[in-house]
Parts: structure tokens; C-alpha cells; sequence
């Protein structure tokens, strides 16, 4: 049915809240401030609309750059991309929106009620468009395009272009579509990464099976693209197989090589909004302060925060499970004050607590990134550590409030927290914190 609803929030999934007498209404593409017309499927309880028109703009509501972009009209297959949620809200907006999502995550989940957390005004992104160094997209094979999926549902849009991605990047993803088909390769997804350092990407494609035919013509889509300088091949069940050098040099700092170079992958987790990092970094060391302590580094992935923490501590301790990505972190940061332990992060810290006698590792501040599930348990780790203080950088403000909560629960002071925007036009926020004993 149709109806008229005045949008007065911003949901924490991105969607534009308001009310249909006293049902809350979920709305996409729409903004705080906006009157308009929604198709709402009847019955009670919350519902998730569709934008039918907006009848008058709200404040916060700015004009989408992006034509694939909206829900758009009957006809219009290529609108409604998945990729962005907020390209229609002015960033100031966004903001103020992941600000109160993160807020209430710590009080509903953490039970941190307001006023008694040090939360920080969230760090804006230094690019809120054509920040993404690298992304993952399907294969439509109708078109030969690379391609993101319609909001909710398996339906391609066939891209021709995405404000989400640095212009290099979205060069190159227009390019590998059709040289994809014409090496006759079919991968699943396909991830783009880019470098800016030395002006090539990397791709990782996700195969039915990796053959001598496969590798061959792989070969030949390199060759076809000069920008496209590696690949990496995977299938369910084998290794990974390299094809010509996959691995990519990227500035720590973007636009300052002096601070450092560091090794990424496509395949390899690595931070998307390069010039973001580089503030979640300085925030995470800035918190931390390990300057002359030993520090035990947990989830550290291939060294986002391990090379700079080498230079400020007297020791780092950094564990990884075993793979690429630790593989990476070891080629990188060999020789330095740094030793590596291949494990699950939980377990290596429980056994290193155990240690006894003069030879006992003993840290004086930890640093954890772990994955988007968190690190459930992770309090009772530190405290059988005795670390007397600890940050925690989180992907998810659900999992890390959880286990804010058990630090508390454990001994720890939240002392600070700060948000940090590292998704611009999406509703995902990074949080950190400072635990002290």
C-alpha cells in the first residue's frame, strides 16, 4: 500500500526511519527531513518500504553524482546498486548518523550508558568519494561486465562507473570485464586492488577450478592488460596459484613514501580507504603511547599497525594465524624489533600468560584488530596477561561493544573511545578504544 511518511532518522543499517501512525517504517534513499511516498507491504510491526517519490527534500538531502545510483523509475535495470547507501546525504549528515548508531551500540549491547563512555567526535574521511583502492565484484556474464549486485538481491547492475572508487581503480574494473571473457575465464568474483605507489593492480579471481589451461589464460589476460600487473588464482579445495606478481607495493601513508612502504594482496585483507587508515593508525598509537614498552600485537594481519608500533615500542610480539597475509608482515618487517607468531590471537595470548620463569614474555600494552566476529573472550586474556592497557580496533560496533563489555566485565576502564569513518556513503564505522587495568 501507499503511503506518506515524514523520515526524521537514519537507521543504523542506512535506511531512512520514520512512521506510519505507530509503525515504524524503514525507507531506502531517503533523508532526514524528506516527506515522501513509500509502497509499505501491510500489517504490523516495523516494515521495510520502497521509495516511490520524494514530495519535499529534507535539509540533509543532496544531489547523488552517481547514475546508477536510486531506486529508479520501471525500465531502469542498472539503478539501486548495493555498493553505496548514503550518496543522496550530505556527509556532515552521514556523520551525525554513524556518530549516534555507534553511540547506542555501546549503551544497548555494551550497557554503556551516555555520559559514561569518553566517546570522541567520529574522524571524517579525508575523501568521502573515490576513496576505495580496491573492491569485489560478481561477473555478469550476459554483459562481460564486472558488476555490483541491485540492494537486496542477486540482480546485476552493470556498472559503467562508481563514485566509490579511486578513478584508477574504476578504470581498471571497466577494462577486466571484457578482458576477462575474451581470455575465456569465468570467475565467480573477482576483487580489484590498485596501487597508487606504482600505478598497477592486482586481481584475485575466485574459479571453479585452477587447471594449466586456467593458469595459461590468465597469463594471457595479463598480457592483454599492462595495468593489471598480477593474479591470484583460487578454487575451493587447492592453493592459491600466482600469475605474474600479484603482490603490490603501497605507500603507508599515501603521498609520503618516506613513512614506509607496505605489501598487499588481492586476496589478502587490506584496508580500502588507504588515506582513512593512515588516521586510524595515528589514532590507535596515539591512544596506545607504546613508546619504549613490549608490546603484544594480536590479529595483526599483514603489519597494518606492526611496522609503525616498531617504531615507538621496544618490542612487538605479532600474531597472525599462518598464511599470505602473515607471510606478507614477515617479508615486510624482517629484522626489525618485531617477532611474528603464527596462531589464533586468543589461544597464543592464554599461553604466553602461562609462561613462567625468567624467560616469560611480559607485556606492558597490548593492540588488537581483530576480524569482524570479534574476540569474545578477549578480557579474560588481557587480565590473565596482566597488560595494563590495551586498544581495541573494531570493524563492527556490535561484536566490539560485546566485548567492551567483557573487558569491563574483566577489570579494564573504558578510558577513550573514537569513531572513524572509514566508509563514506555507507553506514559502517571502525571504532577504537583505550582499555587501562
Amino acid at each position: 500500500m501507499r503511503v506518506v511518511i515524514d523520515i526524521d532518522d537514519v537507521a543504523p543499517g542506512g535506511e531512512g526511519a520514520g512512521r506510519d501512525g505507530g509503525r515504524h517504517v524503514f525507507v531506502p534513499f531517503t533523508a532526514p527531513g524528506d516527506r515522501v511516498e513509500a509502497e509499505v507491504p501491510p500489517g504490523e510491526g516495523a516494515a521495510h518500504g520502497s521509495l516511490l517519490r520524494v514530495i519535499v527534500p529534507g535539509p540533509s538531502r543532496v544531489a547523488p553524482p552517481c547514475r546508477h545510483f536510486g531506486p529508479g523509475e520501471p525500465g531502469e535495470p542498472d539503478r539501486a546498486c548495493g555498493g553505496c547507501e548514503w550518496l543522496h546525504l550530505a556527509y556532515a549528515e552521514q556523520l551525525a548518523a554513524k556518530s549516534r548508531a555507534f553511540a547506542e551500540a555501546l549503551r544497548r549491547i555494551g550497557r554503556l550508558e551516555p555520559g559514561s563512555v569518553p566517546i570522541r567526535p567520529i574522524l571524517a574521511s579525508p575523501e568521502p568519494l573515490r576513496y576505495r583502492s580496491r573492491a569485489k565484484f560478481h561477473v555478469d556474464r550476459e554483459s562481460g561486465r564486472l558488476v555490483f549486485f541491485r540492494r537486496r538481491s542477486h540482480e546485476p547492475v552493470r556498472l559503467r562507473e562508481c563514485w566509490l572508487l579511486a578513478p584508477e581503480l574504476d578504470a581498471l574494473r571497466e577494462a577486466v570485464g571484457p578482458a576477462l571473457g575474451a581470455a575465456r575465464l569465468s570467475p565467480r568474483e573477482v576483487t580489484l586492488a590498485w596501487s597508487a605507489h606504482s600505478g598497477r593492480g592486482a586481481a584475485w579471481l575466485q574459479l571453479a577450478e585452477v587447471t594449466a589451461g586456467v593458469r595459461e589464460r590468465a597469463g594471457a589476460l595479463l598480457a592483454a592488460l599492462p595495468a593489471l600487473q598480477g593474479a591470484v588464482l583460487t578454487a575451493e579445495g587447492s592453493a592459491p596459484a600466482l600469475v605474474g606478481d600479484p603482490v603490490l607495493l603501497d605507500e603507508r601513508a599515501p603521498g609520503d613514501p618516506s613513512r614506509g612502504l607496505a605489501r598487499s594482496r588481492p586476496d589478502v585483507f587490506g584496508q580500502a580507504n588507504r588515506r582513512a587508515n593512515t588516521l586510524l593508525v595515528e589514532t590507535a598509537l596515539a591512544m596506545l603511547s607504546p613508546d619504549g614498552e613490549d608490546v603484544l600485537e594480536l590479529f595483526c594481519g599483514s603489519g597494518n599497525f606492526t611496522g609503525p608500533l616498531a617504531e615507538r615500542a621496544r618490542s612487538v610480539a605479532a600474531v597472525e594465524v599462518q598464511g599470505p597475509a602473515l607471510d606478507l608482515a614477515r617479508q615486510d618487517l624482517a629484522g626489525a624489533n618485531i617477532r611474528f607468531f603464527a596462531g589464533d590471537a586468543l589461544a597464543m595470548a592464554l599461553a604466553f600468560a602461562r609462561e613462567t620463569g625468567p624467560s616469560a614474555r611480559r607485556f606492558g600494552a597490548a593492540l588488537l584488530d581483530p576480524p569482524r566476529e570479534g574476540a569474545k573472550g578477549i578480557g579474560a586474556a588481557l587480565r590473565a596477561l596482566a597488560v595494563r592497557r590495551a586498544v581495541y580496533v573494531s570493524c563492527d560496533p556490535a561484536t566490539f561493544a560485546r566485548d567492551l563489555r567483557g573487558c569491563g566485565e574483566a577489570g579494564y576502564r573504558l578510558a577513550a573511545v573514537q569513531p572513524v569513518d572509514l566508509f563514506p556513503q555507507t553506514h559502517h564505522v571502525e571504532g577504537v578504544a583505550l582499555l587501562v587495568r
